[in-house]
Parts: C-alpha cells; sequence; structure tokens
C-alpha cells in the first residue's frame, strides 16, 4: 500500500469507514441536540460576544439547575436556530425596571460588571411572572428604544453559551 493511503485510511480501509462513519453520526447529534452552534448578529452582547461571532449553545445549561441572574442565555424566537442571546437580570416574581441607565430589582440598585457601555434607561417597574425571566443585552450604549429586552417564557430558554 502507498503511504499516502495508509496515512489517510490505515491498513484495513473498511474499519476506518466504519470509524469514521461512527464519529460522523455522533458528532450530528451532538450539534444538532445537544451542543447547538449560532451565529451571533448584532451588537447587544458587546464587549463580552462579538458581532459576527459563533458561539455554541450548551443545551444542558438549564437541565439540572434553573436559570440564574447574570447568566447568559439563548432565548429561541423561532423553529430550533433561530435565537437571541440575552443576560438574564430578572427572575420569576421580580420587579425589574431601569432609572438612569441602572438595573433595579425590587427597588435595590444592582451591580452590574458586565456593562460597559450604559446610557440613561430609564424603565418603570414590571412585575416578572411565574415560569418567566426578563432579559437584555449589555451593551447599553444605545436608546431603550433599539433593544429587544423583556420578559421571556422558561420553556423558550435554551441553553448558554458552552464557552
Amino acid at each position: 500500500m502507498r503511504w499516502y493511503l495508509r496515512i489517510l485510511v490505515g491498513t484495513s480501509p473498511r474499519r476506518t469507514l466504519v470509524r469514521t462513519a461512527i464519529v460522523a453520526a455522533i458528532a450530528f447529534v451532538l450539534f444538532r441536540y445537544f451542543f447547538i452552534p449560532i451565529h451571533l448578529a448584532g451588537g447587544s452582547m458587546e464587549p463580552a460576544f462579538k458581532d459576527g461571532s459563533v458561539n455554541i449553545v450548551n443545551t444542558f445549561s438549564y437541565r439540572f439547575r434553573p436559570p440564574r441572574r447574570g447568566d447568559v442565555a439563548a432565548i429561541r424566537l423561532a423553529g430550533t436556530r433561530v435565537m437571541l442571546f440575552k443576560r438574564i437580570v430578572g427572575l420569576p416574581g421580580e420587579r425589574v425596571g431601569f432609572h438612569d441607565g441602572f438595573l433595579i430589582v425590587n427597588g435595590q440598585k444592582m451591580p452590574e460588571p458586565y456593562v460597559v457601555y450604559r446610557e440613561k434607561w430609564n424603565m418603570p417597574e414590571v412585575t416578572v411572572g411565574s415560569g418567566e425571566y426578563f432579559v437584555v443585552g449589555d451593551n447599553r450604549g444605545t436608546d431603550i428604544s433599539g433593544h429587544a429586552l423583556g420578559r421571556v417564557d422558561k420553556r423558550r430558554i435554551v441553553g448558554g453559551p458552552l464557552f
């Protein structure tokens, strides 16, 4: 057997083909159902996640524990592949609002070390329902009217970033 064929397929082409098929099947299942790659479009999560980058959503993130404040979550909009990446800032039953650009939860100003760009956002407090979470992007450097934020049903939260 020629040396380059031996490198490509080894000494047993049939065994190599079976191994390749098994690895391809495992990779297909993993990246179809458990680790979903998504392309980030938009700067709402900058500087933590860059516009145009690719990230992998770990669907195991919230199977054994509920989402926590400060977690980044992938939120399903339509189908299985159209998602938003947002930060969870409000938990079920809490009152969430913004005053002069700062997050207010249950009347308390919350520390947000991940927010670098901050505009003077103002939004009256809303109550997060049972089974809902309040989400918002990290890039608060533009007017609040240009952002997708608000309450999200827990069933729409797919998972968190793998890295």
